[in-house]
């Protein structure tokens, strides 16, 4: 019996570890906005998949991304699920929201549009939007991006 307990023990920790080291990945890139240009616009999704907004809000969003393959907007994940990698703030820094994903780190069920290059939240998307309501912040933070 104790050998038991103790081969149960060492594979609890064995998967563990595996999701410990999985949960260092880096977030899920969903479109790479225009070809060639760098994006003005980040919609950066803070999620969970033990987040019940998440799950309202993720399939109307990916209903709307393909409305905007082609324009400078571009849409990566943060998934919580397994904890906060490291790796995250990284990749914010280097989309230019270091400070914006500062402020909220570890939140889920919303997407924040962040304007590129001054790193300001322009509008954050809800499971309350609709898909057309989307499609219009989306569009609507695009323009101001493209203004500033």
């Amino acid at each position: 019996m104790k050998r038991l307990k103790d081969l149960f023990f060492t594979a609890i920790v064995i998967i563990g570890g595996i999701l410990f080291f999985m949960s260092g990945s880096a977030p899920v890139t969903a479109n790479s906005g225009v070809s060639g240009r760098e994006p003005e616009v980040v919609a950066a999704t803070f999620s969970s998949s033990w987040c019940s907004a998440c799950k309202i809000l993720k399939p109307k969003l990916a209903k709307v991304i393909p409305d905007f393959e082609s324009k400078p907007i571009e849409f990566i994940e943060f998934d919580y699920t397994l904890g906060r990698p490291k790796e995250y703030r990284k990749v914010a820094i280097e989309y230019g929201f270091g400070d914006a994903y500062d402020r909220y780190e570890g939140g889920t069920g919303f997407t924040l549009l962040i304007d590129r290059e001054t790193g300001e939240v322009i509008d954050m998307l809800t499971m309350s939007f609709s898909k057309s309501a989307m499609r219009a912040a989306i569009a609507q933070a695009i323009t101001v991006s493209s203004e500033s």
